[in-house]
């Protein structure tokens, strides 16, 4: 026992040198970094990324006022398997077209993040409901303040742009993440994000569809990332273009996503909960079978006594396990957290 304590005492220590060393590394490279581009005069490279599915309508709109907005950006359009002319529409506009042939905004994420190497990256739905000129601002605080992740929360030109129920369910599973992991983002599911490079590099992206917006929402805050959040103004769709969004199917896997994730960041919580039902529900048989056994002297209710013994072992299992997955996470956490230590910070611009 000695021997393992030891061990893993050792272990603690390494990483905390390991951490510390990467730490010093970015911050040594990413001041170097950051003073030659100064030097230099060599930009902020910029990459809009524009996930799209049968957005002809508005994808010219979106790609037009980005270029006006920052003409010194580029502009990414990643159409997915679009059956209307998306893809010619924004090429024609001056985006650089590409294909995700994976049904889903999460897989479209996944391949633009894997695909285009930038140093800031603005994230947009390409439906013509957020304003170009917002991205200037955000990128610009992203900068100056170091900033991973800078959220867009959504402020409604009408009552039309943003359904009562789609205000209602944003609100309460942005209320529910704020509970389970903390922070301050009041707009989880905005479709305008602003992130910086060592976000998109170690993001893993584990989703398919709009539970994505969550995800990301979830890896910033996991990590400890420094973010910030400013509003943006929305607006409503152009004539033609339909939302892909359906509320009740896609409001459940976001529900199931945000579990899924408490399991996997903080199973603690999860199995602790277990925990504490299963012994509550061993001690309501097990009362009974008590009182009984002091009364006679023999165990009259025999099969309310086997329940409550086994639940009790459910119980002490349910704890070795969140006990045992916490360790497994934690591990998990300092390897992606050395890895985010190792990516520079965003360059000022």
């Amino acid at each position: 026992m000695l021997a393992r304590a030891a061990l893993t005492e050792y272990r603690q220590e390494c990483l905390s040198y390991l951490a510390r060393f990467c730490y010093t590394a970015r911050v040594c490279f990413g001041a170097c970094r950051n003073f030659w581009f100064a030097s230099l005069g060599v930009p902020v490279r910029i990459a809009v990324l524009i996930p799209c599915f049968n957005e002809e309508a508005a994808v010219d709109a979106v790609v037009r006022s980005f270029l006006a907005a920052l003409p010194e950006a580029t502009i990414y359009v990643y159409d997915n398997n679009s059956t209307d002319r998306t893809p010619e529409a924004a090429a024609a506009a001056g985006a650089v077209v590409r294909r995700e042939t994976r049904r889903g905004k999460g897989h479209v994420i996944q391949r633009m993040f894997a695909d285009v190497d930038a140093d800031v990256y603005v994230l947009v739905d390409g439906d013509d409901t957020y304003d170009a000129a917002s991205a200037p601002a955000m990128i610009e605080r992203l900068c100056a303040e170091q900033l991973d992740l800078v959220n867009g929360a959504r402020v409604a030109a009408s009552q039309s742009a943003y359904r009562p129920v789609h205000r209602f369910g944003n609100v309460l599973l942005s209320g529910l993440v704020r509970c389970i992991f903390g922070g301050t983002i009041t707009d989880m599911m905005t479709g305008f994000k602003v992130f910086s490079r060592r976000f998109v590099k170690t993001f893993p992206g584990p989703a398919s569809g709009f539970e994505i917006d969550t995800v990301l929402v979830v890896h910033a805050l996991a990590l400890e990332m420094p973010v910030a959040e400013v509003q943006a103004p929305y607006r409503e769709r152009p004539a033609g273009s339909a939302s892909k969004l359906r509320t009740v199917r896609d409001g459940f896997r976001v529900l199931w996503t945000i579990f899924r994730l408490m399991t996997e960041e903080h199973p603690v919580y999860f199995f602790g909960t277990l925990t504490i039902l299963s012994a509550a529900a061993s001690l309501y048989f097990a009362y009974p079978v008590a009182m009984d056994y002091m009364e006679t002297g023999r165990f009259v209710q025999l099969p309310s006594a086997l329940l409550a013994g086994g639940l009790m072992g459910l119980s002490v299992l349910f704890f070795a396990f969140g006990l045992i997955l916490d360790l497994v996470f934690l591990s998990r956490r300092e390897g992606k957290r050395l890895q985010y230590l190792s990516l520079s910070p965003p360059p000022s611009q």
